[in-house]
């Protein structure tokens, strides 16, 4: 790992990628450095991580131009897998949920919907839409963060699983509030569908319940 990037503040450990707070030009950024796994043969332990590297900060690159919150890149190290990216200030969704008026709420979850719709409409997969990867700034912009999980596809199943996955976390970790957060969040994601394209939207969303009863995920009478 590059020694400059080490002596910066760190900022979060996670299982595949560690985060670095430091500056870059004067300006507050994220290092994000991708782990090595012992476990893997070095040479294919490096093709891992710069692939994701690079595939993580392109991606990031080209979501910024359709208009969605998310860190700016300004620096892709794939051999040493680092991007460096814009330090978002705010706090997690995740944080937020249970002392937000409810107005509040449906607008933000409103908002995470229509970025999640342009997403999926310009074949993206977030892969790891939860409650944690949603910041909210001091100005109450809402910002979509880790795309280390992202993918490409316009297939429905991808699409309705990358939906899935969110209200799994919104049952499972703020089950007062779930019914709230996935309505609005089901609102904003109908929003940015348009007319042409509304009939395709309707089965990702269909598709959701589908893979809950292939799971058996929750009871029936509990799907929205």
């Amino acid at each position: 790992m590059n020694l400059e990037i080490e002596k910066k503040k760190i900022f979060k450990k996670g299982a595949e990628a560690s985060l670095y707070y430091g500056k870059w030009f004067n300006k507050d950024v994220i290092f994000k450095y991708r782990i090595s796994k012992k476990y893997r043969l070095d040479i294919i332990d490096k093709k891992i991580r710069n692939s994701r590297t690079l595939n993580e900060a392109r991606a990031l690159i080209k979501i910024k131009n359709y208009g969605i919150n998310v860190p700016c890149v300004y620096e892709i190290d794939p051999e040493e897998s680092i991007i460096t990216m814009d330090y978002i200030p705010g706090e997690k969704l995740k944080d937020l949920i249970s002392i937000l008026d409810i107005q509040k709420l449906e607008d933000y979850f409103k908002k995470v919907g229509i970025f999640i719709g342009i997403l999926h409409q310009n074949g993206h997969i977030h892969g790891d839409i939860t409650t944690s990867n949603i910041l909210i700034t001091p100005n109450k912009e809402v910002f979509l963060i880790d795309f280390g999980l992202h993918d490409y596809s316009d297939n429905i199943e991808d699409k309705s699983v990358d939906i899935h996955l969110l209200k799994r976390v919104l049952i499972s970790s703020h089950g007062d509030y779930y019914k709230i957060c996935f309505k609005a969040f089901l609102e904003g994601y109908r929003d940015c569908y348009n007319e042409s394209s509304i009939e395709e939207c309707e089965s990702i969303i269909l598709n959701v319940d589908v893979i809950e009863t292939r799971g058996r995920y929750i009871k029936k009478e509990e799907r929205l």
